[in-house]
């Protein structure tokens, strides 16, 4: 598997440090960490649990002082992203944020080609959620719901009858297009088998190809 380079960038004001370890276990499943980096107005006593996840995780702290009581960590996480664009070979952009304002910045890097991983809490809305590649909560779950459930079954469908089986890569693939949060840390699963194993074994058949690498689903 290619080893991907990707840059991480953490709101430390919006994401608590008790999601740490989720955090960069997620982030280092894309590929090679090259840069790692969180921001925040480090004289608050609120933000003291992020010292030791500092240091256990080598980031870069990046100070920003809040002036008037606004918030300048997102401007400088969004200008340090751009930068890093511009200047460093990075493939994944990982901002770990539940805050829309990521939204322009998200998208620029999209445009350009950048696969944009977002991770956040379930309080982040619908709009910003969909602005990324992929989206990771880091609190509770999310429960499946009717229309996402409905349009799993209406790929999974199309592909069996284009191809006579529906590939699991292709079934994520088409299924992450609309719904950037559809991923198997999302509903409790462990791996993309297990997820089809939850929501649609009952009605399909899994099987294995010749590769034995990759698995389908066809009609019972």
């Amino acid at each position: 598997m290619e080893n991907k380079s990707v840059a991480i960038f953490i709101d430390a004001e919006n994401i608590s440090s008790k999601y740490a370890k989720d955090i960069f276990n997620i982030a280092s499943s894309y590929g090679e960490l090259i840069i790692k980096r969180i921001y925040a107005d480090w004289r608050s006593p609120a933000l003291s649990g992020w010292k030791d996840e500092i240091a256990e995780h080598s980031i870069i702290a990046i100070q920003n002082f809040k002036f008037n009581r606004k918030n300048s960590s997102d401007m400088h996480l969004m200008a340090d992203a751009m930068s890093i664009f511009y200047e460093k070979d990075v493939e994944i952009f990982i901002i770990v944020s539940s805050d829309s304002d990521y939204i322009p910045l998200t998208q620029k890097l999209r445009e350009s080609k950048k696969q944009v991983i977002g991770m956040g809490e379930n309080k982040a809305n619908k709009f910003y959620i969909n602005a990324f590649s992929a989206f990771h909560y880091l609190d509770k779950k999310e429960e499946k719901s009717d229309k996402v459930i409905k349009e799993l079954f209406a790929i999974i469908n199309q592909l069996i009858e284009e191809k006579n089986r529906a590939e699991y890569a292709q079934i994520s693939l088409m299924m992450k297009r609309k719904y950037p949060d559809f991923n198997p840390q999302n509903y409790g699963c462990p791996s993309f088998r297990k997820l089809m194993d939850k929501f649609v074994k009952d009605k399909y058949q899994e099987e294995i190809a010749d590769d034995n690498t990759t698995f389908y689903l066809v009609k019972k």
